[in-house]
């Protein structure tokens, strides 16, 4: 089965493409340009190019499976915020609804579902996941929805948690959300979708999706 990963370039999304192909997984990378590609295939990865704020249908050719990990990066505006976080995200679960893709799995937010909460200076991030999710929860499309806490570039543990304290200080590292990721795309969707709230913990990856 072919993975389309979108946001293949980004700091989560190369994550995903290094650990999936080195353990087999048949992966294609979604890239905007042809010159994001090389270090991609040297990786033993597909890619195809196409961007979300254009074309990109011809993508999900010969794909049975979504990763959607992409994100306009926090030193754009709101405009760009929305046209990739949220119209991107949409026009993909639509897309994917449209081509019977059998498991959708989307990288949130930790907090998305209270946008103002604690975030008041990257409230259009938030929101523009929140209004994402709710869209991907009332699609058709089978998913699972994985809403990290601040990322960090520390090494990967290989175990998270979904038990936190809410006042506290909620980490998790891009390389364990890639390995949520992975561990997801190997199990069969639950209707009407998963969602986990996800920060770095003790409980191995593997056994808290199992």
């Amino acid at each position: 089965m072919l993975t389309l990963v979108i946001g293949a370039n980004g700091k989560i999304g190369r994550r995903v493409c290094q650990q999936g192909s080195a353990s087999g997984m048949q992966l294609l990378a979604m890239v905007r340009n042809a010159e994001q590609a090389g270090d991609l295939e040297a990786l033993g990865v597909k890619t195809v190019v196409a961007d979300l704020e254009d074309e990109f249908a011809h993508a999900f050719d010969g794909v049975s499976k979504v990763v959607f990990t992409a994100g306009s990066g926090g030193h754009t505006g709101a405009d760009k915020t929305l046209m990739v976080d949220l119209y991107g995200a949409v026009r993909t679960i639509e897309e994917s609804q449209h081509r019977g893709i059998e498991h959708f799995v989307m990288v949130s937010a930790l907090d998305a579902d209270h946008p103002f909460a604690h975030f008041p200076k990257i409230a259009p991030y938030m929101l523009a996941k929140k209004a994402a999710d709710d869209y991907l929860r009332q699609s058709q499309v089978p998913f699972t929805l994985l809403r990290p806490g601040i990322l960090t570039d520390d090494p990967g543990s290989g175990k998270v948690s979904t038990s936190f304290a809410r006042d506290g200080v909620k980490k998790m590292s891009r390389e364990n959300v890639a390995a949520c990721i992975l561990a997801t795309l190997t199990r069969p969707p639950v209707t009407p979708g998963k969602v986990l709230d996800l920060v770095d913990g003790n409980q191995p990856i593997e056994e808290l999706l199992a």
